[in-house]
Order: structure tokens, then C-alpha cells, then sequence
């Protein structure tokens, strides 16, 4: 099995800029879903799309817990330590 690891997120940031960057990064995986689904509607109009609907309200939920925990720090002018990894295995 190959795997390929890539840091997308390491360092030390404010908690409105580290609010920034996850609410960008959730916001675009959204919006990768909401084209997906697009896609999907336009070849089937009956298509459910089940799994990008899912996808996008499970995504939706993790960005307000991020907004919940992260507004009170910026309110505090408080500095955090973010670390995202992204894993690709091939199987």
C-alpha cells in the first residue's frame, strides 16, 4: 500500500485567523460537496444525493462547533496551535 501525507496546517495562529482558515477550509469542502450534488441533479432530477447532503450538513455541524469554541478566544485575543494532517492511501 502506497500513502502519501501532506501538512496542510502547522503552526501557531490567532484565534481569528485560525478561525479563518478552518471556516475557509470547511466552507470549500462544502462547496466541492454542493457541486457534486449540481452534477448529480442535472444527469438525474431524481437523483436524493444522499451522500453529499449528509456530507454537507455533517460538515455545516463541524464548522458552528468551530465557530463555538472558537469565538470566545477571539474575544480573548487568545493564540493557538492548529496541526492538520491529510493521509491518502492507495489500496
Amino acid at each position: 500500500m502506497q500513502e502519501l501525507q501532506i501538512d496542510l496546517i502547522d503552526g501557531n495562529f490567532t484565534a481569528s485567523d485560525a478561525m479563518e482558515i478552518i471556516t475557509s477550509v470547511l466552507d470549500k469542502k462544502m462547496n466541492f460537496h454542493k457541486l457534486q450534488r449540481l452534477a448529480k441533479t442535472e444527469r438525474d432530477h431524481a437523483d436524493p444525493c444522499t451522500f453529499e447532503n449528509e456530507r454537507i450538513a455533517a460538515l455545516q455541524s463541524e464548522k458552528d462547533k468551530a465557530i463555538s469554541f472558537l469565538g470566545p478566544m477571539i474575544q480573548r485575543s487568545e493564540t493557538l496551535s492548529i496541526k492538520s494532517e491529510i493521509k491518502i492511501n492507495k489500496n
